[in-house]
């Protein structure tokens, strides 16, 4: 009994910061609650079926998606590349590259993303020989590019912890044997870090809406034409734009709910 009171703290905290805010949300998803007019009122499902037949959330949502999807290979792909060819050239020059790669982490996101408005503009910007952000075909790209800055250096240093623990007799009989590094890092590296790549690729799936929220609410606010808004950032306009407190708490439960799909298939795959 005396040692589940030590567990008292991190239940506390958990019910105050957790729990309890989800089930806050959750009650206040079935009200009409507008900061704006009268007192709250019970609205059964009424937020649910207006949040489901809004063609904007819905778009939003698609985006969300290819959000995640562009995220992953940038997020992914490349720090895998970096980090393998960083493993394989130990040394100082390895030591100062991942240092240097460890400072877009520490820079506050919206000091980037205003960064990137200079670097981008289509009148003095070094990049602004095409209005990146201003046309709908490219808007969505550049705000996953200018996202993908920090998870590219925070998987990288990730992946090279993970490569660590990477048999090294395992490699070197195989370069004895005459194997190629291609195929050494396809057969032997890659399966050995596997499940730290399925935790990136869940945490980036999971958690891609949220990174560029920043970026589009500094950038763009969700425009051209609704071309880079995500189901954060319009969650974000329903709740302190609209003062629509109701629909915000709905699609934050509907968001949950399509964010329950990748863990539980991610926890399978580590499982696995």
């Amino acid at each position: 009994m005396r040692d589940r009171l030590y567990l008292v703290p991190f239940g506390a905290a958990m019910l105050i910061w957790v729990y309890g805010p989800l089930v806050a949300t959750v009650v206040i998803s079935f009200l009409t609650w507008d900061l704006s007019s009268g007192p709250q009122e019970f609205a059964g499902a009424a937020n649910y079926r207006a949040l489901l037949g809004d063609a904007d959330f819905g778009t939003a949502a698609g985006q969300t998606v290819l959000y995640a999807a562009g995220l992953l290979v940038t997020s992914i792909v490349l720090p895998l590349y970096l980090a393998v060819a960083l493993w394989r050239r130990p040394g100082r020059a390895a030591f100062v590259y991942r240092c240097l790669l460890f400072v877009p982490m520490v820079l506050a996101p919206v000091a980037t993303a205003i960064s990137w408005q200079f670097v981008l503009n289509p009148l003095v910007g070094i990049l602004g020989f095409r209005n990146w952000l201003g046309d709908p075909s490219t808007a969505l790209a550049t705000i996953v590019v200018i996202t993908s800055g920090k998870l590219i250096a925070l998987n990288t240093l990730l992946l090279s912890a993970a490569l660590t623990s990477v048999d090294g007799d395992t490699v070197e009989a195989a370069r004895i044997d005459g194997a190629s590094e291609g195929r050494i890092t396809r057969r032997i590296v890659v399966p050995q870090v596997g499940r730290t790549l399925v935790l990136l690729g869940m945490l980036t799936v999971v958690y891609a809406g949220q990174w560029s929220f920043t970026n589009i609410a500094v950038l763009t606010q969700g425009g051209p034409s609704h071309s880079t808004d995500n189901v954060y950032y319009r969650l974000y306009t329903y709740g302190f734009q609209y003062f629509d407190l109701g629909g915000a708490s709905a699609g934050s439960v509907l968001v949950v709910c399509a964010l329950a799909i990748p863990l539980a298939v991610g926890a399978v795959v580590r499982r696995g």
